[in-house]
């Protein structure tokens, strides 16, 4: 069966074709000679399909060293990211692929506009532990300068309509949501907050290989969040000593703060570890 825990086999692999041809192909050749007249419902890119959607597969490097995606795309309906996360799964690839282009995106835009802003939550503390987004998080969060949030109103919208992506207003009128398109709900939230932090002393943080504007002393801003130990691995505003009695996972609900599971120990220093 195809929603079984395994790919199908193939006894007729037609010669003389590339690798994983007669697995991934959308072409009826890819089928050989046997199964031809069945071309429509049995192309193998069809079946290769149903097998990743039917096992909650996104990624699929075959042995040739080729990676195929199968997860959503900037034009589609994202994957359910809040029943991954919940569930205590992290958050799909194909989705923090959308996120990533979406905070690279709309920097890009606010640096041509001028709009001033930071990052903060989730996206600074990956920052702090591996420069990177961290895979349980579902959302990225921008701090955007008082005296400039009237300006995704006036400005930004238009230009995000423009380029083919969709900036909707929350309904607390203090948020602005940028999504890949109308049907993805991939946030990045770009938010309007009491915390004062000064544009002419921001600091630069790594995020997936580029550089972002933060609040000067971040890791006060991480710790107002998470806390002091926010390098530990461990759920936020969570006492230690119930830590100690109930270890959280990195398959606990609303686990944002996990790394790397099999080497960080729940409660234990990432830094220690040498994750971070």
């Amino acid at each position: 069966s195809l929603t079984g825990p395994h790919l199908y086999g193939r006894n007729d692999v037609p010669k003389g074709v590339a690798p994983n041809f007669q697995w991934f192909s959308d072409e009826a050749s890819a089928l050989g000679e046997v199964a031809k007249a069945t071309a429509s419902r049995l192309r193998p890119e069809k079946m290769a399909r149903v097998f990743m959607e039917s096992n909650h597969l996104k990624d699929f490097t075959g042995p040739e060293g080729q990676t195929r995606h199968f997860g959503c795309s900037l034009s589609k309906v994202n994957c359910p990211v809040p029943d991954w996360v919940y569930r205590g799964w992290a958050v799909p690839p194909c989705c923090k692929e959308t996120m990533r282009h979406l905070l690279f995106y709309i920097d890009a835009v606010f640096k041509e506009l001028g709009v001033r802003y930071i990052v903060t939550d989730g996206v600074l503390l990956g920052s702090y532990k591996f420069g990177g987004m961290l895979d349980w998080d579902a959302d990225v969060d921008l701090h955007i300068h008082n005296d400039d949030f009237h300006l995704l109103e006036e400005v930004v919208q238009h230009r995000v309509k423009q380029d083919g992506h969709f900036l909707r207003k929350h309904a607390n009128n203090r948020s602005w949501l940028l999504q890949a398109n109308e049907q993805n709900y991939l946030l990045i939230e770009l938010n309007l907050r009491e915390e004062h932090w000064d544009p002419e002393r921001v600091w630069q943080v790594p995020v997936q290989g580029h550089l972002f504007p933060a609040m000067e002393d971040a890791h006060m801003n991480l710790s107002a969040w998470y806390g002091m130990s926010f390098f530990k691995h461990r759920l936020r505003h969570v006492p230690e000593w119930e830590e100690e009695e109930r270890p959280m996972f990195c398959s606990t609900p609303y686990h944002y703060n996990c790394v790397d599971e099999p080497n960080v120990a729940s409660g234990k220093d990432c830094r220690v570890a040498g994750v971070c």
